[in-house]
């Protein structure tokens, strides 16, 4: 009965956030071109609705943090009773992220951009290396998967 229920809750919650993934692209994508008054750059494309489409991904981006660390601290609490060597992964994969974080921040560049029509409050070093942390964390992650994906099959088939 729980099964069935956590089940028919993943698959309504995926269903929601894929449908209203499909309107946010199909409104950028399609909903045409910023008014002149509102384009950072004259002469450059922008479509209307860009502001909606990263604010989407932000969302996105809490939402799938937030639960993966509920989610691990929730199971390592759990397991701390029954294994504690393996409720100590849950919290070494937690800490492998914020090193990650850490180190990629730290290379991040901080150098000031030259942007065409900007005046924002965001060309500053901070900014520069956090959004360069998320670029090479998600590269990071990126490659570890497919390493994952790759090297697992023959790790998992002589455990056998």
């Amino acid at each position: 009965m729980a099964v069935t229920k956590i089940s028919r809750t993943s698959r309504f919650t995926l269903y929601i956030g894929v449908l209203i993934s499909l309107v946010v692209l199909g409104l950028f994508f399609l909903g045409g071109q910023a008014s002149e008054q509102e384009k950072l750059v004259a002469d450059m494309s922008q479509p209307k609705f860009t502001d909606l489409l990263l604010y989407w991904m932000y969302v996105l981006l809490v939402v799938t943090v937030v639960v993966w660390v509920l989610f691990v601290i929730l199971s390592s609490v759990t397991q701390l009773k029954e294994n504690p060597k393996k409720a100590l992964g849950g919290f070494l994969a937690l800490l492998g992220l914020a090193a990650m974080l850490v180190i990629t921040y730290v290379i991040g560049d901080g150098t000031l951009l030259n942007i065409p029509g900007y005046e924002g409050s965001d060309n500053r070093p901070t900014m520069l290396k956090m959004t360069d942390m998320w670029l090479y964390s998600m590269y990071v992650m990126f490659v570890v998967t497919i390493l994952a994906m790759i090297i697992l099959p023959f790790i998992g088939g002589r455990k056998k």
